[in-house]
């Protein structure tokens, strides 16, 4: 009987297991932003370099302040930049703002994510 209660327990301990590495799984790829990192690339990396060191460039509540009140702080940053408020007044930037923003949020240099390849980035 003793052994019968020991193997109960291993079960309920794999299933735990199980459904909380699942859950995990689920939520750190609510974050990921595929979009954004291909938005990023496509924006942005000739100026500010791979998906992830742009986004390191700030913290997380950092890039919300950027994106608040229609970008109003982003615009401001680069509006010096001719070819880059260009860009932003294209419909491809306003169409994909809100991966871009989700991904730069998601890789601030507060948010502990390590830069590993994937099969859209792999360090470029």
């Amino acid at each position: 009987m003793y052994n019968s209660q020991k193997g109960n327990l291993m079960y309920f301990k794999s299933i735990f297991i199980i459904v909380f590495l699942l859950i995990s799984s689920l939520s750190a790829r609510s974050n990921y932003s595929e979009r954004g990192i291909v938005t990023y690339k496509k924006l942005c990396k000739q100026c500010h370099g791979n998906p992830y060191k742009g986004a390191a460039m700030l913290k997380k509540k950092q890039w919300k302040v950027m994106f608040k009140d229609k970008d109003k702080k982003f615009l401001s940053v680069h509006m010096k930049n001719e070819k880059a408020m260009q860009t932003m007044q294209k419909s491809y930037y306003k169409n994909r703002r809100k991966h871009l923003m989700k991904f730069l949020i998601s890789s601030a240099s507060d948010s502990g994510v390590v830069p590993a390849c994937d099969g859209n980035f792999c360090g470029n």
